[in-house]
């Protein structure tokens, strides 16, 4: 009887034991974390063929020229606050400098750098 009592308390501090370990994974919350580089050139390309190039938007083909105008276009609208076709495909009625634009704007950037190998 004392055994069975024993071995079932030990066994009982085990499971709590592993069950803490477990759970100590170092992870805060869930969620992404940061971004990743795969990660922000697909979502940049999404955002890129999604907004800005179809048939109904302000760029109907994209090719490496095309690619470097958008880029500096993004660019410039990013640092001035203007705002140009593009950037109102790209973010709607959102502020040029507001989070979300800002983040659309960087992730289209990223994949036209990556995608055209632009300087």
């Amino acid at each position: 009887m004392k055994r069975s009592v024993f071995l079932g308390v030990l066994l009982a501090v085990a499971v709590l034991l592993v069950h803490g370990w477990a759970e100590a994974s170092g992870s805060i919350g869930a969620g992404a974390g940061k971004v990743s580089p795969r990660a922000a050139y697909s979502q940049g390309k999404a955002l890129t063929f999604d907004a800005l190039v179809c048939n109904d938007c302000p760029v109907q083909r994209l090719d490496r020229t095309r690619a470097e105008t958008l880029r500096a276009d993004l660019e410039a609208a990013h640092a001035a606050g203007d705002v140009t076709a593009e950037v109102t495909a790209l973010c709607g009625g959102a502020a040029v400098q507001g989070d979300e634009c800002t983040l659309k704007l960087e992730l289209v950037y990223y994949f036209l750098t990556r995608r055209y190998k632009l300087g």
